[in-house]
C-alpha cells in the first residue's frame, strides 16, 4: 500500500469517524460532502500513501463506510466516549508497531505531513509524536507506537477521557507545522462547511499569452509599416481526458475562459468539483481535472446548438431550458449611471485600439470596473468574466454588464445565468435576445454609445434623471 514510507518502521492508519457530530445535527461527519466527496476521502486520500494497513473507526453506518474498501473498527465500548477509544480499538486490531491517527473531517491534509508525523517519531526516542501548529498541540493528529495500548486500556478504564491528560503521561515529541496550520482545519458544524467550500479554489496555471503581434504591413500608398494583429489561437478543454470543445481565443485568460465556459453551459455547478486547470500552449490545450472519481459528460454533449457567436459556437444543452429557475432581482438604473458607467468603459479596450478584431466584456458596478475582457469572440469575454467570477465568489445580482457584440440568446442566457439583472451593449439585439431578456428579466439596453442608448425591456426600472435637451 505505502509508497512514501521508509522501510521501518511498519505502520497502521486510523481514520476516526467514530463520533456524534452532535454540532452537525448528528449527521455521521465522514458520510457529509466537501467539494462533493464525503469527507472522510480527503483522509483515505492522505493516509493510504503512507501506512501499510489502513483502518476505519466507526460506530454508526458501517456499510456505508465499507464501500470504501478498508477494515471497518468500532470502539469496544459504543458509547461514543471519544477518539481516545478509537484509537484504542486500533491499537488492539494493528499488524503494526506504529499507528498513525487522524480525523475524518480535515480535508487540507496532506499526505506529505502524515509522513513527516511518522517519521519524526521514528528518528526520535519519544513514544508519541504529536503535531503542534504553532500556537498549541492538535492531539488528534499523530503517530505513536501500539505498544502502549496497555497505558491507554487503564486510562480510559478509570472513567478518563481527555486526550490531552493521556499524552502528557508519555514522552512526546512535538512535530512543527507552524507554517501549514491550515492544514487542521476541521469541520464542525454545516455553517463551516460553507464557509470552506465558498474559500475553495482549484489548482490553476497562469498561461496568459500576449494579446498582439507586431506585424508589417505596405498601405495604399505604398510605403511599408508596421501594425498590430490581434493573437489568436485554438484551445481545446479536455475535461478528465474526454474532450469538450475547441475554442478560438487570444489566450489572455484562458483558465478564466475554460472555468467560465464550462460553468455556462452547465458541465459544473460547484468550483469544488473541479481540481486542476492546466493550460498548455505547445498541444493548444487545457486539461480539467476534476475530483469526481468517474466523470461522464455524455448527457450534457447530447444537445447542441450552433450559436451566432463569432466563428460560431455551440451550446450544450436546450437552449430554453437554461433560463430555468432564473429569477433575478429588480434593480432600478438611472439614467446618470448608464452615462457614468460608458464613461468608465471610454479608457479601456486596449486591444481594440491597438489591433481592432475584438470584442470586449466588462464586469462593473455604478463607480467602478471589475473586470474588462478582450477576446477575438464576445462569448469568450462573457465565459472568462464568469470564470473570474466564480473563483472570486462575486455575485452579479447588483452588478451591470457590458459588452461591445451584440445582444444575442447566448449573450442574454449567460448573463442570466451569472446572476446579472442588466445588461447593456454600444451594439444591437436579435429578437430571440429580447424574448430571453424578457423571459428572465434582464434590463436590455441596446445602442449605447455617448448620450445614446435603447431601452429594450426593463423601462420600468430605468429612472430618467439626466435632461439631455
Amino acid at each position: 500500500m505505502s509508497q512514501l514510507k521508509a522501510p521501518q518502521p511498519s505502520t497502521t492508519g486510523v481514520i476516526l469517524a467514530g463520533g456524534l457530530a452532535r454540532r452537525m445535527h448528528n449527521q455521521d461527519k465522514g458520510l457529509v460532502h466537501y467539494n462533493s466527496q464525503a469527507l472522510i476521502s480527503y483522509a483515505i486520500h492522505a493516509m493510504q500513501p503512507v501506512v501499510d494497513e489502513l483502518l476505519i473507526n466507526a460506530n454508526r453506518n458501517q456499510d456505508e463506510y465499507a464501500q470504501f474498501n478498508f477494515p471497518i473498527i468500532t470502539d469496544q465500548e459504543l458509547n461514543f466516549s471519544g477518539p481516545l477509544a478509537g484509537i484504542l480499538s486500533a491499537m488492539h486490531v494493528s499488524k503494526h508497531e506504529v499507528l498513525l491517527v487522524i480525523p475524518c473531517d480535515s480535508p487540507l491534509i496532506r499526505s506529505e505531513d502524515l509522513l513527516k508525523l511518522r517519521n519524526t517519531l521514528h528518528t526520535s526516542k519519544a513514544e508519541i509524536a504529536v503535531a503542534f501548529d504553532g500556537e498549541r498541540l492538535q492531539p488528534v493528529f499523530l503517530a505513536l507506537r501500539t505498544n502502549l495500548k496497555t497505558s491507554l486500556a487503564a486510562y480510559l478504564a478509570s472513567g478518563k477521557r481527555k486526550i490531552d491528560f493521556w499524552l502528557q503521561q508519555h514522552v512526546l515529541v512535538q512535530v512543527d507545522f507552524s507554517t501549514r496550520p491550515d492544514m487542521f482545519i476541521n469541520i464542525n458544524t454545516l455553517t463551516e462547511l460553507s464557509s470552506l467550500e465558498q474559500q475553495y479554489q482549484p489548482e490553476l496555471s497562469q498561461a496568459g499569452l500576449n494579446i498582439s503581434i507586431p506585424t508589417q504591413v505596405v498601405d495604399a500608398t505604398g510605403a511599408s509599416r508596421e501594425i498590430y494583429l490581434v493573437a489568436e489561437h485554438p484551445l481545446t478543454i479536455y475535461v478528465d481526458k474526454q474532450e469538450i470543445v475547441t475554442l478560438m481565443t487570444m489566450g489572455t485568460h484562458p483558465e478564466w475562459l475554460t472555468l467560465g465556459y464550462l460553468k455556462n453551459q452547465g458541465f459544473f455547478t460547484h468550483l469544488a468539483e473541479i481540481k486542476l486547470v492546466q493550460v498548455d500552449w505547445q498541444t493548444n490545450a487545457v486539461a480539467v481535472i476534476t475530483t469526481q472519481e468517474n466523470s461522464d459528460f455524455t448527457a450534457q454533449l447530447q444537445h447542441r446548438t450552433v450559436t451566432t457567436g463569432c466563428g460560431q459556437g455551440t451550446v450544450f444543452g436546450r437552449l430554453m431550458d437554461k433560463l430555468d429557475n432564473i429569477s433575478l432581482p429588480a434593480v432600478t438604473l438611472k439614467q446618470s449611471t448608464i452615462y457614468a458607467v460608458l464613461d468608465l468603459l471610454a479608457t479601456h479596450n486596449e486591444a481594440y485600439k491597438k489591433s481592432g478584431a475584438v470584442h470586449g466584456c466588462a464586469l462593473t458596478s455604478t463607480t467602478q470596473v471589475d473586470f474588462f475582457v478582450e477576446d477575438v469572440g464576445r462569448h469568450n469575454a462573457v465565459d472568462a468574466i464568469a470564470g473570474a467570477m466564480w473563483l472570486q465568489n462575486i455575485s452579479g445580482t447588483q452588478k451591470i454588464f457590458y459588452t461591445t457584440g451584440r445582444l444575442t440568446s447566448e449573450m442574454v442566457i449567460k448573463v442570466a445565468q451569472m446572476e446579472i439583472p442588466i445588461l447593456i451593449s454600444r451594439s444591437g439585439a436579435t429578437q430571440m435576445g429580447l424574448k430571453m431578456a424578457q423571459q428572465a428579466g434582464v434590463t436590455l439596453i441596446s445602442r449605447a454609445k455617448g448620450k445614446h442608448f435603447l431601452v429594450l425591456t426593463g423601462i420600468d426600472k430605468i429612472v430618467f434623471d439626466v435632461n439631455n435637451a
